[in-house]
């Protein structure tokens, strides 16, 4: 018998194996097209359930409140205990944030000497003493919150107006909600009472009486799901849920809702724990630092992201455009497809960055988890194997994704998923997937199946202008915009001059907007999670120190700090950023892995 020479066997037992992996490949690919496709959901209904990892709602040292009952307010209730339930929901609130709280009547409240801070929840029907202690509060340096219907009525549940709330908050106008099916609170970034609160967080309230101020200073607003402004019976503005004010030398927090107004979500509690931190702090004067949502001060984010899918050639279109305008933009591919188009998919590497779309588009969310993890590895393999880098996003076919998917991708080495976020934030969330984290960047607008649906116009110009008019809202929030487009829609030859307006928008935009990839914020916005800071006034000295948690070097980084009313900055011993009279910011220096920095802010007194 003949023998085969050693060298034609180190060629053919590779060769084999390649044939062989290929026909298995190829045959679980035959059985998963004949394959039933899941049921269809929105993966937002699967991140309604989830919590997001958010920072801490502790305050940073104890401050002395007092709640008040008042007994007038207890007869405006059908049940004698509902007051009571209000009550007690402020002060297990309260404490659970670090504070030492008294429950206190309306005459004890009004003789106290003790408290930084007064709470008067849902306290319609006022009496007399209520009033007098929120008139003594300013001159004892004492801060006040105010809920919901405060003294429209008098100790008899006499009806007066709103003459205490307008007075209290500044405020022009105020009204008690139309009747709703579900009452949603939008709440931008900037302000004091939004420390650590996700830009364009949305907060769930169970319809009730609420009520609606118009006024300048504006914390969170009605809104409908879509974070769009609500007002109150359609009247321009009248729309404030949030608010803050200087009355008399004090300091006054409203909120326009109560909280057992809450729904029932883990997402709802999380958020109206900061609010109460940021609010009890305020109220106090209490310097709290927070690290802003962006890097180098930038007001808000924005992205351009593509399904690389059917019609897969016209992504050349739209990258040439991008280019043009200079924006670095996230292709996701569809692996497979892909495949046929090599040379392309290079050069999309070259000119942004690469996510996966899917190795063949069928539906992910709803299929074992198994299952899951082997198709998104052949997703990664094939990426690696053509562009040279595995994917870190993934934005699954047709938004459709539940845990499994979010386990699988991290097993697959992704550490981003861009997909439908139940428009409960405008900016992106760190959700903990078993025992890692994962990065959800949310969309919150149209994406371009949405906007050329049938009935509008399909002119270049018209689409731009809905797209850029989403982009505003996002940005008048303080998140996120990406606009998201397929291959087969906006990519087309006569649609991608709008693609190309926006993006020169966005290009005109970068002094006060972070244009990037999708995965460079997904990035930045997990270091920024592991970035503490935390302030301490001493007489005319403020200490600021931040630390970096993580295991790289974080840049970019702006730490926001209150001042107290009676002080104002001098100078510091870092890089100061604009900023109004009772507020610092700080520019962080690059800060290495586990690293920490102090600063010194000297304050004088405010003439």
């Amino acid at each position: 018998m003949r023998r085969i020479a050693p060298a034609t066997i180190a060629f053919g037992v590779p060769a084999i194996a390649v044939i062989v992996i290929s026909a298995v490949v190829t045959l679980r690919r035959s059985e998963a097209a004949t394959r039933p496709q899941p049921a269809r959901f929105s993966g937002s209904t699967v991140v309604q359930r989830l919590p997001s990892l958010l920072a801490s709602a502790k305050l940073p040292e104890a401050v002395s409140v007092v709640v008040v009952r008042d007994e007038s307010a207890a007869s405006f209730y059908d049940s004698p205990g509902a007051l009571d339930s209000i009550v007690s929901r402020w002060r297990l609130a309260l404490a659970a944030a670090g504070a030492n709280v008294r429950v206190l009547s309306s005459a004890a409240a009004r003789d106290d000497r003790s408290a930084r801070v007064l709470v008067i929840p849902s306290s319609p029907c006022m009496a007399v003493a209520t009033r007098e202690a929120l008139e003594a509060a300013p001159a004892r340096g004492v801060g006040v919150i105010l809920t919901g219907l405060a003294g429209v009525y008098d100790a008899g549940c006499r009806p007066l107006g709103y003459g205490l709330i307008i007075g209290a908050t500044g405020a022009a106008r105020a009204e008690v909600l139309d009747a709703r099916e579900m009452t949603y609170v939008t709440i931008p970034s900037g302000g004091p009472l939004t420390v650590e609160i996700p830009p364009g967080a949305r907060l769930e309230l169970d319809p009730g009486r609420q009520v609606a101020l118009r006024t300048p200073v504006r914390d969170a607003f009605y809104s409908d799901y879509a974070l769009q402004p609500q007002p109150a019976r359609a009247e321009p503005l009248l729309d404030a849920a949030l608010t803050h004010a200087m009355v008399d030398g004090g300091r006054v927090v409203y909120w326009g809702f109560e909280l057992t107004d809450v729904s029932n979500r883990p997402w709802n509690y999380a958020i109206v724990r900061l609010l109460l931190r940021n609010s009890v702090a305020w109220a106090a004067a209490l310097p709290l630092a927070t690290v802003e949502p962006w890097p180098r001060g930038k007001r808000a984010a924005a992205s351009i992201a593509q399904d690389v899918e059917s019609g897969f050639a016209n992504a050349r279109y739209a990258a040439d455009s991008l280019r043009a305008a200079g924006v670095r933009s996230t292709f996701y591919l569809t692996s497979e497809l892909a495949q046929g188009y090599a040379r392309l998919s290079r050069r999309l590497a070259q000119w942004g960055e690469i996510g996966t779309h899917g190795e063949n588009h069928r539906l992910l969310g709803g299929l074992s988890g198994v299952e899951q993890r082997l198709r998104l590895a052949t997703s990664q393999r094939e990426l690696l194997q053509l562009v040279g880098s595995e994917a870190k996003g993934l934005r699954p076919p047709e938004e459709q994704f539940d845990t499994a998917t979010m386990s699988a991708w991290l097993a697959a080495k992704g550490n981003y998923l861009f997909g439908a976020n139940d428009s409960r934030a405008a900016s992106p969330e760190l959700l903990r997937i078993g025992r890692d984290t994962l990065v959800l960047v949310g969309r919150v607008a149209s994406d371009d199946f949405a906007v050329t649906a049938a009935g509008r116009s399909l002119m270049p110009g018209a689409l731009a202008a809905i797209f850029l008019g989403e982009y505003e809202r996002v940005r008048a929030l303080g998140g996120h915009y990406v606009l998201s487009y397929h291959s087969q829609v906006l990519a087309k030859p006569e649609l991608v001059p709008s693609l190309a307006t926006v993006a020169r928008r966005l290009a005109a935009d970068t002094a006060a907007v972070w244009v990037a990839t999708v995965g460079e914020v997904a990035e930045w916005w997990r270091a920024r999670a592991q970035i503490e800071a935390r302030a301490r006034v001493a007489g005319d000295r403020m200490r600021v120190v931040v630390r970096n948690g993580s295991d790289r070097t974080v840049s970019g980084a702006v730490v926001r700090v209150t001042i107290p009313d009676s002080k104002r900055v001098g100078r510091a011993d870092g890089r100061l950023l604009p900023a109004d009279r009772r507020t610092v910011r700080l520019l962080v220096p690059p800060l290495p892995a586990r690293a920490t920095k102090t600063f010194t802010v000297v304050l004088s007194d405010a003439r």
